[in-house]
Parts: C-alpha cells; sequence; structure tokens
C-alpha cells in the first residue's frame, strides 16, 4: 500500500547497525552520555514526526481533496512566498522569512534583517495572485505588513434568463499589519524560546460595482526548543476576530482556522521537513508535507504535498538576494476538475 510507505523508514532510525555508527563517533566518558542522550531523543523526535506524518496520509488516502472553494475568504488559503509554496505550505512551523507574516505573524522574531518579499502566481482562467511583505526587526520584538490580492476577470455576466450582460471582473485584497515578541527566553533550560504575534488586518471583496469591506484578526505561537536542536514548531490561528464583509444583501463572515505546524532541521541545517494540518471551521482536516534541501548554502530544492497540489520548486541566493520559483500540479489526485498547472514567482531581498 503506497500510503504506509512512509512507516516503512522508522525502523531504520533505531537499527542497530544505525547506533553503533553513531556511537563510535561519540567521544568518551560524560561527553559520551550527553551526546548519546542528546542523538536518542532527536531520533525520537524524527520518529514521532514520521509516524504523525504517516498516521495523517493514510487517514487522508493519499487524497488532501479538502478544497477551500465557497468559503468566505477562500483567496487567503492560497498561501505567500514561493518558497512556502514550493514546500507544500508547510511554513507554520518554519516562518523565518517575511511571508511570516502570512503564515504565523511570532515567526517574525527570528529575523535578524529587514525583509521584502514579492510574489506572483499565474493562475487558471484569467486569473492572477500577488504578495507583498515587509519585515522589520525591533529591539522590542519585530514588525511586519502585506498586502494580498487576487484578480480575476474575463468570465460573462448573465441574468436570470441567461442572456449575457458583458464581462464580469473580481478582485479580492487583504492588508495585514504584524507586530510579534519573545515572551520567553529561556537559555540555559529545556524550554528554549517562545514567542507570540498578532496581525490586524482589512479585507475587502469586489464584485463588479458592489464592494464590500471587513476588518478582523489573527493570532500566532512560535517555539524552538532547546532540549530538541532542530525542531520548531508553530500555531496560527486565524480570523480570531472574524471580518465580516456585506455585499448587497448578503453577509460572508470568515471562517475560524487553525494550523498547527512542525519543522525539523537536519544534515548539518541542509535538509528541512515540515509537517502542517489545519482545520477550518466547516471542513475537513487538511494536511500538508514539505521539505527543502539546499546546496552549498546557496541553492535550493523544495517538494510538496498541498492539500490539492502537487509542488516543487527552487530558489538561488545572491548577495541579499533570493530568486524562487514553484511549479504547481493542481488537482494531482483527481478529485476535483483539474484545473492544470500554475507558475509561481518570488523575489526577495534582505537589507
Amino acid at each position: 500500500d503506497d500510503t504506509k510507505r512512509p512507516l516503512a523508514v522508522i525502523p531504520e532510525l533505531f537499527s542497530r547497525e544505525s547506533i553503533k555508527r553513531r556511537l563510535c563517533d561519540l567521544p568518551q566518558g560524560e561527553k559520551q552520555s550527553r551526546s548519546f542522550i542528546n542523538f536518542m531523543i532527536k531520533r525520537i523526535a524524527v520518529t514521532i514526526m514520521l509516524v504523525f506524518s504517516a498516521a495523517a496520509v493514510n487517514a487522508a488516502g493519499l487524497g488532501f481533496a479538502r478544497q477551500d472553494g465557497g468559503k468566505a475568504g477562500a483567496f487567503l488559503s492560497f498561501g505567500a512566498g514561493a518558497r512556502a509554496l514550493g514546500m507544500g505550505k508547510t511554513f507554520v512551523g518554519v516562518a523565518d522569512d517575511a511571508s511570516a507574516v502570512y503564515w504565523n505573524p511570532a515567526g517574525l522574531v527570528q529575523l535578524t534583517e529587514k525583509e521584502l518579499t514579492l510574489l506572483y502566481a499565474s493562475l487558471y482562467e484569467q486569473t492572477g495572485y500577488s504578495f507583498v511583505s515587509y519585515a522589520h526587526p525591533l529591539s522590542f520584538g519585530a514588525v511586519g505588513a502585506a498586502v494580498v490580492n487576487l484578480n480575476s476577470g474575463g468570465f460573462a455576466l448573465r441574468d436570470e434568463y441567461n442572456y449575457e450582460l458583458g464581462e464580469a471582473s473580481l478582485s479580492e485584497t487583504a492588508a495585514i499589519v504584524s507586530y510579534a515578541k519573545t515572551i520567553i527566553n529561556d537559555e540555559t533550560g529545556a524550554i528554549g524560546e517562545v514567542s507570540a504575534g498578532v496581525n490586524i488586518k482589512a479585507v475587502q471583496q469586489s464584485i463588479n460595482a458592489v464592494t464590500g469591506t471587513g476588518f478582523g484578526a489573527d493570532l500566532g505561537a512560535y517555539w524552538s526548543p532547546r532540549f530538541i536542536s532542530g525542531l520548531y514548531a508553530g500555531l496560527s490561528l486565524k480570523n480570531v476576530v472574524a471580518p465580516r464583509l456585506k455585499l448587497a444583501d448578503e453577509t460572508d463572515t470568515y471562517p475560524l482556522s487553525a494550523v498547527l505546524g512542525a519543522a525539523y532541521l537536519c544534515m548539518n541545517d541542509a535538509l528541512l521537513l515540515a509537517v502542517d494540518v489545519d482545520k477550518t471551521d466547516g471542513r475537513e482536516y487538511k494536511l500538508h508535507l514539505g521539505g527543502e534541501y539546499t546546496i552549498m548554502e546557496a541553492f535550493h530544492l523544495r517538494a510538496g504535498l498541498d492539500e490539492t497540489e502537487l509542488a516543487a520548486g527552487f530558489g538561488f541566493d545572491w548577495s541579499g538576494y533570493s530568486i524562487d520559483y514553484t511549479f504547481a500540479w493542481h488537482d494531482a489526485w483527481d478529485e476535483y476538475e483539474n484545473l492544470g498547472i500554475s507558475h509561481r514567482f518570488g523575489l526577495t531581498a534582505r537589507f
């Protein structure tokens, strides 16, 4: 059964040969004991992530078929940042660049430089998606701001008798401001670093001449434990204060959404593995799996399983700039109408 393959690698983590190889490289005495304990803790952490991922894959039947279409604010489920999209939207537990404004504002405290990131995605049926975000670290935390826009046009507008009245267009926009701060910094203990963040956002939807505007808020938390080096976890709660938009005689309320994410950095910081699980009110659970492999600290290969997509991409860093590209195959699991492929392009500047 292909859905059970992730479980096959678990015995290798604790195989006699694997542990023996590790022990041969350890120093002697007390340092050896400490190194062995840390080694076992890391193995256990990886095993938990693999078991969790495998169980989720088995439960989902590799369908990942949980689309958000039809829900108010569905355009805000598309994602942000070509890097994150190339990893299958597994970024709540990573959140280490300016796109954290979108994914998990608490992660902004990880930034040590000012950062600007841009994204443009050419989607389906004359639809474009754009994202711009800026993050600024401060001595008392970090701030950020972002604008998200989905624009679609060229579709026929018809009356109740199906007579064509011309062309219609749709535009949805969100403006977000963020603040994040470290609330626990246990440098010597096992807790490590815990940060919290908040988003205040304004959203607007326009369908031809009809426009509605609403306001809302999101919360985020980020944890970097010291007792497991390389492990990170995040929690994002979106629409804690739900935007309400009135269009004509109807009012749409954005649903509450919770996303739990974890990431593990290993192989001398060359391999990043991540998993996110999200639950939106009125929807089923959705699973996201992804990873990033870095070559010579400048070239990045990425792949991920989005809820309805199979994504892959790459990135290149040079002199404070990053160029990213992601290719996505929509509805790779044949659960819905296949909308084809899409391309996402990103540019990031650090200064």
